[in-house]
């Protein structure tokens, strides 16, 4: 397996994808792109903890409804069962990279 990727190979694919979960033991790593206005669907995840690295733009992420503001540089941390809402707030995409972590994986090594 490539274990060095690109940022951008991940905004290539469909689903954003740099690293899959088959390919890993406990994590998944894709980018995303959020445009100005756009707001995301609130999501909960109860088998899952996240980390959004805020590459470019800026946003709001809002976790269990407390607004927090990124921009290049914030990092999110985002805890299972905590439910979080992005919204793209500049002209330029808010563009971050996501590290899901799936704790109760069973390892496939």
């Amino acid at each position: 397996m490539e274990l060095a990727r690109t940022v951008l190979g991940g905004l290539m694919n469909e689903d954003g994808l740099i690293f899959f979960p088959e390919e890993c033991e406990t994590i998944a790593v894709n980018c995303v792109q959020i445009e100005q206005e756009q707001i995301t669907e609130p999501a909960i995840h109860s088998d899952e903890e996240e980390v959004y690295v805020i590459l470019s733009g800026e946003g709001s992420v809002w976790l269990d409804k407390q607004e927090n503001l990124v921009k290049a540089g914030s990092v999110v941390y985002i805890p299972r069962n905590v439910e979080h809402i992005i919204k793209g707030k500049s002209v330029e995409p808010l563009t971050y990279v996501c590290v899901a972590n799936w704790p109760d994986k069973k390892c496939a090594k």
